[in-house]
């Protein structure tokens, strides 16, 4: 089977892949870009992608929501992640040698409280944590150390001078794994579904629509809403439903399409196994 990653392998996509896909041999597809990762889906050179939407600390990724909102594609399944981070090094390397630090800059953001404690250390930001560990060992940079997973250590050979370096241990990434719409199948054991509405620009329009996922105990575990292109000051809400009795869902699906001003369901799933803090 062949995945679509943002960034290269050993990158926290990859571990995410390789966490949802666990019982199957997976080939992993690397995309520079979140675009990249929906473009090589829409040219079939890969069957799934997995794309990180949301962050414990950072918040969801919205452009990745407008990505999906364009190419319409199904969610298939979603995988949380724990993000723990390394400092990696050549072999030889020692902390104290260290001069500067690379990363993607939300993984700088979110080791700040340690790189605080490193004297005469630059903080440089790169393109993917992955990547920041390969570049490393293939220059043999050895006043050089990468903020990446323990996978990227193992995998490009590089020596793990700290572990755990993150601020919060909180912190864990939500991961969606879509496919095309035509390869879309839903699991009978489907207990949660992304949507997409726009509810009628009048007074309490949208609470309207919210009480209904009340009337048929549904959950809503999330929303969000996002501007509209060519209607400025109207908004399309994405919102996230879990629920026990796919009857009530069905219903209350139909409800709000009935409500809605237009509506997009991105796909049901079974919901990912939320880490334990």
């Amino acid at each position: 089977m062949k995945v679509g990653i943002q960034g290269v392998k050993a990158s926290f996509h990859d571990v995410a892949s390789r966490k949802y896909f666990s019982d199957v041999i997976v080939d992993s597809v690397e995309c520079s870009s979140f675009s990249m990762l929906f473009q090589v889906l829409e040219d079939k050179k890969v069957d799934h992608i997995v794309m990180a939407i949301e962050n414990a600390l950072a918040g969801s990724i919205l452009p990745n929501y407008a990505l999906m909102e364009k190419y319409k594609f199904k969610i298939v399944g979603e995988v949380y992640l724990k993000i723990e981070m390394c400092l990696l090094g050549l072999p030889e390397s020692k902390l104290e040698d260290i001069r500067f630090v690379q990363s993607h800059p939300m993984a700088l953001l979110q080791c700040q409280e340690f790189l605080n404690t490193l004297t005469n250390v630059k903080s440089v930001e790169h393109a993917d944590t992955a990547e920041s560990a390969m570049e490393i060992k293939e220059k043999k940079m050895l006043h050089y150390a990468a903020i990446a997973s323990a996978l990227a250590a193992e995998t490009y050979g590089l020596k793990i001078l700290r572990s755990n370096i993150e601020t919060h241990s909180s912190n864990f990434t939500r991961f969606l794994v879509l496919c095309r719409e035509t390869d879309f199948s839903r699991s009978p054991l489907a207990n949660k579904s992304s949507l997409r509405f726009e509810a009628e620009h009048r007074p309490g329009s949208l609470a309207s629509i919210l009480n209904i996922f009340e009337k048929y105990s549904i959950n809503m575990s999330k929303i969000h809403s996002l501007p509209i292109i060519g209607k400025p000051y109207h908004y399309a809400f994405h919102v996230d439903l879990e629920w026990s009795d796919a009857k009530k869902y069905e219903a209350a699906l139909c409800e709000l399409a009935a409500k809605a001003v237009s509506l997009t369901n991105f796909g049901e799933y079974v919901a990912g196994e939320r880490p334990i803090l």
